[in-house]
């Protein structure tokens, strides 16, 4: 097999050039989806997608949220039921030929006891007719494969259909992440046959991708958190910004800390959900904190829409109500105390 012609560094300076275009919402991470196919990354085992991930967040978090949404695409194909079809798929999804796309939270939700699946199933032969409203999914593009789960009778199952099967409702103006083909879906009597079921039980299911599903958001956080904390640390120059050397010092620490919790899951998974949940709600905490300093350190030329500083601030408001969102989050690990 001949070596990858372009390596992981390169395609993260890629996306760094064209953050600032992705952000405006004129370019998406598609193209780069597209290169990461091409590199063979888009499969990697989970530390690998991790440190990808986590170095892409850094330089542009909306390409990172798109590797993340195609990398769990991938992840739910990898521990799903096979056929033909879906190996056809799965194929085109780790060659980046399509994007994937997670429109999982009504089920994670369902199963938190804190909502419902978003798509209910009715019996058509050997297959399904779905019908519901997802009201926010992204990397919706045209080629897109769109994972989502289904309930017939109390009992959810995880199943995929192409993009081009749904209605999507394109959503903008978002406060950061414009250009990750982010919409609702309304599911209109979409037929599947029993080769588009990934699994049968989605308790089951979700219990064996959600590991990967926290780790891999809080990778996207953490690289978020790491380069405000950078850019802090050389504003800290400025005569007016040395009275926040402690601060910062104390947040590099807590940050330090967290991320090594973080790689040692990575290479050694807990038995306990409740372990992800708190990691992930602390790596958006962290972001927050970290680019509300690099915000105020920052000055005048922070408050700049288009400026990194400004960017990144945006970018790490999202995290809060990402699903699972901090109220989501918190109510979990509430109910297993």
């Amino acid at each position: 097999m001949s070596a990858p012609a372009i390596d992981a560094a390169q395609l993260v300076q890629s996306a760094a050039a064209t953050a600032a275009d992705i952000d405006a919402g004129t370019l998406t991470p598609r193209d780069h989806l597209a290169a990461l196919g091409e590199a063979r990354l888009l499969d990697t085992d989970v530390p690998t997608s991790g440190a990808l991930i986590r170095d892409l967040a850094g330089e542009c978090m909306s390409t990172a949220f798109s590797l993340w949404a195609h990398r769990m695409t991938v992840e739910y194909f990898q521990r799903g039921e096979r056929s033909p079809l879906s190996d056809e798929v799965f194929a085109d999804l780790t060659a980046g030929r399509r994007a994937g796309s997670t429109a999982m939270a009504s089920g994670l939700k369902w199963l938190a006891g804190v909502g419902e699946v978003s798509a209910t199933a009715t019996p058509d032969g050997d297959g399904w007719r779905l019908n519901g409203f997802i009201p926010w999914a992204s990397n919706l593009f045209d080629d897109a494969i769109v994972v989502l789960p289904a309930i017939h009778q109390e009992q959810a199952f995880v199943a995929w259909v192409f993009a081009s099967e749904l209605e999507i409702r394109p959503v903008s103006g978002l406060l950061a992440l414009n250009g990750t083909a982010s919409g609702n879906i309304r599911v209109a009597d979409v037929r599947i046959g029993p080769e588009r079921v990934l699994s049968q039980d989605l308790r089951s299911f979700a219990r064996g991708f959600r590991p990967t599903f926290l780790l891999l958001q809080t990778a996207f956080c953490i690289g978020l958190t790491e380069r405000s904390l950078a850019e802090s640390a050389a504003a800290l120059d400025r005569p007016d910004n040395g009275v926040f050397a402690v601060e910062l010092s104390t947040l590099t620490d807590a940050a330090a800390v967290h991320r090594e919790r973080w790689r040692a899951l990575l290479q050694d998974p807990a038995d306990d959900v409740a372990t992800y949940l708190r990691l992930r709600l602390e790596a958006a905490q962290l972001a927050g904190d970290a680019t509300r300093l690099e915000s105020t350190l920052a000055g005048g030329r922070g408050y700049q829409a288009t400026s990194g500083s400004s960017r990144r601030f945006r970018e790490a408001a999202f995290l809060p109500v990402q699903s699972p969102s901090e109220g989501q989050l918190r109510w979990e690990l509430a109910s297993l105390a």
